[in-house]
């Protein structure tokens, strides 16, 4: 019947046939002539992230890229631009690092990301309850500094929750966080994006007077 079903199910609910999955028609291309696409990590509304390895050092990556019913949306597309540019101008160790950026041939862009390893700390979060004192300590300190960071140069991430906070294991299997998605961050240079009135981030985690 060619109906599509989210990740998780296993068999159709009109005829209870097991469900075939769909290979992602990306998987396996190579972007720029240097990036191949080998595996869906995460997809969203606006965008899917892919893992992939620069062909030419042989180093993994992951690659974001906006899904194309945005590609002529001209706001979307500028904050998109805007992720890239806030992570490059930070540049934090607690802050996820930008490589490259770019446009594909149907005019979709592109952010070509570090690879982490780890979860997210919403995922975290929902197996666990809370987290411990002596993990969470450390957890909120480097947020507080990716955050001070990004204060000193006067940009605003404006939609900080925990599925925007990874958690990253680094090469002393310890934990580093990492702050993610800039993509509706506002620097207090460019407003150009933010109209009188408009409000931005997720409501579960604004504050109060928003």
């Amino acid at each position: 019947c060619n109906l599509r079903y989210p990740g998780g199910s296993v068999s159709c609910f009109v005829d209870g046939v097991t469900l075939v999955e769909i290979q992602d028609p990306r998987i396996g291309t190579t972007i720029a002539g240097r990036y191949q696409l080998e595996r869906v990590i995460g997809e969203g509304g606006m965008a899917t992230v892919y893992g992939a390895r620069h062909r030419l050092v042989d180093r993994p990556c992951a690659i974001k890229i906006m899904s194309r019913s945005f590609a002529r949306d001209e706001v979307i597309r500028e904050r998109f631009r805007r992720e890239a540019k806030a992570a490059q101008k930070l540049a934090h160790p607690n802050i996820i690092e930008i490589f490259d950026q770019g446009e594909l041939d149907d005019g979709t862009l592109y952010l070509v990301m570090e690879l982490l390893e780890g979860e997210p700390l919403a995922d975290a979060l929902d197996r666990e309850g809370k987290l411990p004192l002596e993990r969470a300590l450390p957890v909120a300190i480097q947020i507080a500094r990716a955050l001070a960071r990004a204060h000193d140069l006067e940009v605003i991430h404006r939609d900080l929750k925990p599925e925007n906070i990874y958690l990253a294991r680094d090469d002393d299997d310890g934990e580093q966080v990492k702050l993610l998605d800039f993509g509706i961050a506002r620097s207090m240079q460019d407003s150009r994006l933010t109209g009188a009135g408009e409000v931005f981030g997720t409501p579960q985690y604004m504050a109060p007077e928003q």
